[in-house]
């Protein structure tokens, strides 16, 4: 394989290489709290996006996240990207602390797919050029250049022969492969996925997820797998946390967590999925349509307000951690 920009790691002098102990991510504490106003003249109030989220991850597992709308999803992605600074806690890639690192770095380590991919590609430019342009940024240029992003598009399932053309002129599976192709180029070792497959027709989904499957185990890649779709997660998966108001609720096996789901919250999740039964509609898990307000979070177990087997308890303390969840009823 083509080295990205033709320099040893030593050479580029920012990264080690991590001991085979060392996971591939490490998440200590991680919050990040907003301060939001609300109405023109109203008080501003604190959104606890993330609070106190605690993960590892080891080299070659896909965790994957899952959480309904508003739960702090996407704002733990863009602090694992270093897209946002942390109010409290720090994220370890490969051993490292992210923030220390430069952006050329952070980059080479770990490379986000989006949600949309043709939002996420510059309708202006050819495939070549957008796959190519992580090596531009880097100072890759010329003959080598051409030949990683024509090895990296074969790899996706994208003839080279296509790299003149412009995002519109795709589907958009192969936008999606596209965009897979761009988060490679570089050979980092930690792919995000923020909802790769929502934007998708179901029959294209399943072409993406089995080729994010066969590029994890062919690139020995860590992935982290962000989606509300849990048949999704369920099928690429090792782990699975379950996340709601900012914290990680539960984190288990995914086998496990999908045969015996232990936390209310979870289990209220898996109810809801939709069957393909006729006739069933959607199912009623009392969980109500009025999501929480993540400025006004509930004192205790935050779920306590929604969860069908609250006790007294649960209105006033924070529950431990139990085997893998948060919850009252399993200490």
């Amino acid at each position: 394989m083509i080295p990205p920009d033709g320099r040893s790691a030593e050479r580029r002098g920012e990264l080690k290489r991590p001991g085979s102990s060392t996971p591939a991510i490490e998440i200590r504490g991680l919050q990040k709290h907003f301060r939001v106003k609300q109405g023109l003249f109203g008080t501003a109030k604190q959104v606890r996006a993330v609070d106190g989220v605690t993960l590892s991850i080891p080299a070659g597992a896909t965790l994957g996240i899952v959480g309904e709308s508003g739960c702090g999803k996407s704002t733990l992605a863009r602090l694992i990207l270093g897209l946002l600074p942390p109010s409290a806690g720090e994220v370890l890639v490969e051993g490292q602390n992210l923030l220390r690192l430069d952006r050329r770095a952070r980059a080479r380590l770990i490379q986000p797919v989006f949600q949309d991919p043709f939002s996420s590609l510059n309708p202006r430019r050819r495939i070549g050029d957008i796959v190519a342009m992580p090596l531009v940024a880097q100072g890759t240029a010329g003959a080598k250049t051409r030949a990683r992003v024509a090895e990296m598009l074969e790899q996706v399932g994208i003839s080279p022969d296509m790299a003149g053309r412009t995002p519109a002129q795709l589907s958009g599976g192969q936008r999606q492969r596209v965009a897979i192709a761009r988060a490679l180029v570089l050979g980092p070792r930690i792919l995000l996925c923020d909802e790769p497959t929502s934007a998708l027709d179901v029959s294209v989904q399943s072409q993406i997820l089995n080729l994010l499957g066969d590029l994890r185990r062919g690139l020995n890649l860590t992935t982290l797998f962000i989606s509300h779709n849990l048949a999704v997660v369920e099928h690429i998966a090792d782990t699975v946390a379950v996340m709601y108001l900012g914290r990680i609720v539960e984190e288990a096996p995914a086998r496990a967590l999908f045969a015996n789901p232990r936390h209310p919250y979870t289990r209220a999740l898996l109810a809801s999925v939709l069957t393909p039964e006729p006739g069933l509609g959607v199912p009623d898990v009392g969980l109500g349509d009025v999501l929480p307000d993540p400025a006004n979070i509930p004192p205790g177990c935050r779920f306590h307000p929604r969860c069908p087997v609250a006790i007294a308890r649960c209105s006033v303390e924070t529950p431990p951690l139990v085997d893998g969840a948060e919850c009252h009823l399993l200490a």
